[in-house]
């Protein structure tokens, strides 16, 4: 099979993508290694997204994919393993596969970091999750922790706190790099309490998470937080190990992109949180990936 535009990754810059190459009546492939919607699938509330005074992530997500389902895509639940540039046409490797399209745009996003001390990963899917709404109900009034201090940090503790019996929201600083509003409505929650200028050094439990070590900055202190779960919200990396050998991407591993989101390998775009760039939203991916698809289209004819 040859395609006009191969796209990689569902999250609401790959969708958008896909919707306008349909559009234009290109052969598209959509392929994704998750669930579709990205890291936008894992939010547990959204609101400064045009249209929608309040949707969930799950919800968004699931209307973008119906969208190009109905539109025609060619969708594939798999994973990109490397992209090759020929003569006229890019070769894309996936699980034993060659696909082969004229254009590819990728749209990968990021995913989250983790913070690298002791037994996390004995308890990672056994009391550690990166994401509260999709593991938030095995802790209903239970004590779990969340670490981080920036707007999904904050978010996600805010609706675990209509789950869990108490939030612990730990952050390394005396103050959060999350907005003001949110900031605010998450202090009027009385199941939250505030932990400042502290950072977890590491895991303990035995089957399962039963608690956390903690080191007080400003002090040197460590002491100890029984819990039965723990979010981590500490950032995020890009998704990029499988173009590592194309050149394309920065110091961080973000993609490098011009003005019409095409690298400096023709023919070969990419869009959304992979991308270098300072705002990293939904309605920037959307952005983001209508202009790509724009482009590869402009490129395709």
């Amino acid at each position: 099979m040859i395609y006009d535009m191969l796209i990689i990754g569902s999250g609401p810059a790959g969708m958008t993508s896909a919707i306008y190459g349909l559009r234009a009546n290109l052969k598209v492939a959509l392929f994704e290694k998750s669930a579709p919607g990205g890291a936008m699938i894992n939010t547990a509330k959204i609101e400064n997204y045009p249209g929608y005074k309040s949707i969930d992530g799950v919800s968004l997500s699931m209307n973008m994919y119906q969208q190009v389902i109905d539109l025609g895509v060619d969708y594939y639940s798999r994973e990109i393993e490397k992209i090759e540039k020929g003569d006229d046409k890019f070769k894309v490797f996936s699980d034993g596969e060659i696909f082969y399209s004229k254009t590819v745009i990728i749209a990968t996003g990021t995913k989250n970091k983790k913070l690298s001390v002791e037994n996390e990963e004995k308890f990672s899917g056994r009391g550690i999750s990166w994401c509260a709404i999709c593991d938030g109900n095995f802790f209903k009034n239970k004590i779990v922790a969340v670490v981080g201090g920036g707007n999904s940090a904050l978010e996600e503790g805010m609706y675990l706190s209509g789950l869990a019996k108490k939030v612990y929201i730990i952050h390394r600083r005396d103050e959060f790099r999350a907005s003001k509003r949110i900031v605010e409505e998450a202090m009027e929650k009385e199941n939250i309490e505030f932990v400042y200028n502290t950072i977890v050094t590491g895991f303990f439990g035995s089957d399962k998470l039963e608690g956390l070590i903690l080191k007080k900055l400003t002090s040197g202190n460590e002491t100890i937080l029984n819990v039965d779960g723990c979010f981590e919200y500490i950032g995020q990396e890009p998704n990029s190990n499988f173009v590592k050998g194309l050149n394309i991407t920065n110091e961080k591993g973000y993609i490098m992109v011009d003005n019409n989101f095409e690298t400096k390998i023709k023919g070969l775009f990419a869009s959304g949180d992979i991308i270098n760039k300072e705002f990293r939203q939904i309605a920037t991916a959307v952005n983001d990936g209508a202009i790509a698809a724009l482009s590869a289209s402009r490129y395709c004819k």
